[in-house]
């Protein structure tokens, strides 16, 4: 039997094998260039992979969802292209973002090329339910753009609430991830069931990737440029819960650190102290479990087969990342 870490290189190959395909010799240099850099970043392309086992865990196969899932890493890869430009990111994935490699004006234009390229490729999927598939890909996009504009307005409000970063992340980060998951299971003819179980999954699935994100954010040994969340002021749950749980006078200190013009490294490690003070960590930690329990509940409503399996390794694969 085929290994989990086998079908992932595998699936990895085919993807990135077409992405190459989606710009080459294309012209002008000056937009199609910088499509290709993102295009070749190492990504771990989780979406289109997600997509494709969805596929196949309702009895389709790649062959049926690859324009579809060719069309997932599109789209996020424009949204990484965006949020790199409002968040003032200088690297992605080790190398130099768009807007600092070239401009501004050439990474907006390389990003709205990017979804109309993601359409291009989702409309050369065969299937007698085009629209209704187009229809999810056009409101996850809607979705997207909302999470991502919470999140910014969460940068100037000093109070957030759990259930206001909930709806935020549910929108920014789980929603491509449903987007995936639900056209999977359409283009291999699942049943209305089957969705739902799987955009459930999804759901659990994108919120415990995003909640574990926030932790690695102050993890030193992570693969992330360390504290990047806290220097750009982002109210991630950790901060949430503090400012909710802690002493009044950490919560004092925390306001008065994210109100500065810039957060330095003994700022930084107040902020950790204060979070693990507060018991925000061990509560996060604890989120990302129950969000990773409850998509291995809605899996097990599945019937058992290999890509329910596979569905499952998946899942512990985000729960040990390190990046």
């Amino acid at each position: 039997m085929e290994s989990f870490e086998s079908k992932l290189s595998h699936f990895r190959t085919v993807i990135n094998e077409r992405l190459n395909e989606v710009a080459v010799n294309a012209q002008p240099a000056s937009f199609y260039e910088p499509v290709r850099y993102v295009l070749e970043g190492d990504g771990k392309r989780i979406r289109p992979i997600l997509l494709i086992l969805a596929c196949q865990s309702v009895g389709g196969d790649i062959n049926q969802c690859l324009n579809a899932a060719v069309a997932i890493e599109l789209l996020h890869n424009f949204t990484l292209v965006h949020d790199d430009i409002m968040d003032h990111d200088d690297l992605r994935r080790g190398r130099i973002t768009v807007h600092k490699k070239w401009d501004q004006a050439t990474a907006i234009l390389a990003g709205d090329g990017l979804v109309a390229l993601a359409y291009q490729n989702l409309l050369k999927t065969e299937s007698d339910r085009i629209l209704e598939i187009s229809k999810i890909f056009t409101e996850g996009i809607i979705d997207l753009c909302e999470g991502q504009a919470l999140d910014k307005d969460f940068e100037s409000r000093p109070e957030i609430e759990l259930n206001e970063y909930m709806r935020m992340i549910e929108k920014k980060t789980a929603r491509l991830l449903m987007i995936a998951s639900e056209i999977g299971v359409i283009i291999g003819r699942g049943s209305q069931k089957e969705q739902s179980i799987l955009g459930q999954f999804s759901l659990e699935l994108g919120c415990a990737f995003q909640i574990r994100d926030d932790v690695l954010d102050i993890e030193h040994s992570s693969g992330k440029s360390y504290a990047s969340d806290i220097r750009q002021k982002k109210k991630t749950i950790l901060f949430v819960h503090a400012l909710n749980h802690a002493r009044q006078n950490d919560r004092d200190r925390l306001q008065k650190i994210y109100q500065k013009p810039e957060i330095n490294s003994n700022d930084i490690e107040t902020i950790r102290s204060i979070f693990e003070t507060a018991g925000s960590l061990s509560f996060t930690l604890n989120q990302v479990e129950t969000r990773i329990n409850n998509a291995r509940a809605a899996l097990n409503k599945l019937r058992l087969t290999d890509a329910q399996h596979d569905l499952h390794e998946l899942l512990n694969l985000i729960l040990t990342r390190k990046n």
